[in-house]
C-alpha cells in the first residue's frame, strides 16, 4: 500500500518561487519547449498540481476560458511531479486520462483533496481504488496502470518539459512552449489568462506575417 508521510499542500507554497518578472506579465524561455499539439495550433499547457491549492482555484477558470477560445487554441495539462507527493498524483491525472474519465474524474480529484479533505484517502492505492469504483473501474485496472508503461512514459515525458520550461512554481501556464505565465508574474491568479490572452494574440499576429 502506497502512503504519503508528508502533508500533501506542504510543498505548495514552498515551491512557489517566481522565475524573473517581465513588466507584461510573463517570462520568455530562451530555448523553446517542443510542444505536444499540432503545428497549426497555439498550445498552453496547464501546468498544476492536485495537492496545490491556487491550481484548483484556477481550473474553473481555465475550462470557462477554454470553451471561449477559437479553433486554434488547444489546452492540455502537465501535471507537475516535483516531489513524491506530486509524482503520485501525476500517476493519478494519467490514470484518469487512459481511462478516458477527465472529463468526469479531472474536477472531482480536485475536489476530493480541497473540498472534501480525502486527500491523504487519495494518497494510498485502496483509496485509489475506491475513488475509481465511482466511475466502475475495477480495483485490478487501477494499480495495473498505476506503474504501466504507458504511465512511466508520461511521467519521464513531462520531467523533461518541466525541466525545460525551467518551471518550479505552480500553477503555471505555458504559451506555445515559449511564454510562461505564473501567478506572480501576472500579478494575481485572475491575470493570469488575461496575459495569455495576450501572448495568443502575439502569436497570432506573427504566424501571420
Amino acid at each position: 500500500m502506497l502512503s504519503i508521510r508528508r502533508p500533501l499542500l506542504a510543498f505548495c507554497c514552498a515551491l512557489f518561487i517566481s522565475l524573473p518578472v517581465w513588466a507584461q506579465g510573463y517570462t520568455q524561455l530562451s530555448q523553446p519547449v517542443e510542444t505536444q499539439v499540432a503545428a497549426s495550433k497555439i498550445e498552453v499547457a496547464v501546468i498544476f498540481s492536485y495537492t496545490c491549492p491556487y491550481c484548483f482555484q484556477l481550473e474553473p477558470l481555465i475550462q470557462a476560458w477554454e470553451l471561449q477560445q477559437a479553433d486554434d487554441i488547444e489546452v492540455v495539462h502537465l501535471p507537475a511531479a516535483f516531489n513524491p507527493t506530486w509524482q503520485h498524483f501525476a500517476r493519478v491525472y494519467y490514470i484518469a486520462e487512459a481511462l478516458d474519465l477527465l472529463d468526469q474524474a479531472h474536477m472531482a480529484i480536485f475536489e476530493e483533496i480541497h473540498i472534501r479533505n480525502n486527500g491523504n484517502a487519495l494518497a494510498s492505492m485502496n483509496g485509489l481504488k475506491r475513488f475509481f469504483a465511482r466511475f466502475d473501474v475495477e480495483g485490478d485496472q487501477v494499480e495495473s496502470l498505476y506503474s504501466s508503461f504507458g504511465v512511466e512514459s508520461y511521467l519521464r515525458a513531462d520531467f523533461e518539459r518541466l525541466r525545460a520550461s525551467q518551471v518550479r512554481a505552480v500553477p503555471a501556464l505555458m504559451i506555445d512552449g515559449r511564454y510562461i505565465v505564473d501567478g506572480r508574474s501576472a500579478q494575481g491568479l485572475g491575470n493570469m489568462l488575461r496575459v495569455t490572452d495576450q501572448l495568443i494574440s502575439q502569436i497570432r499576429t506573427e504566424r501571420a506575417q
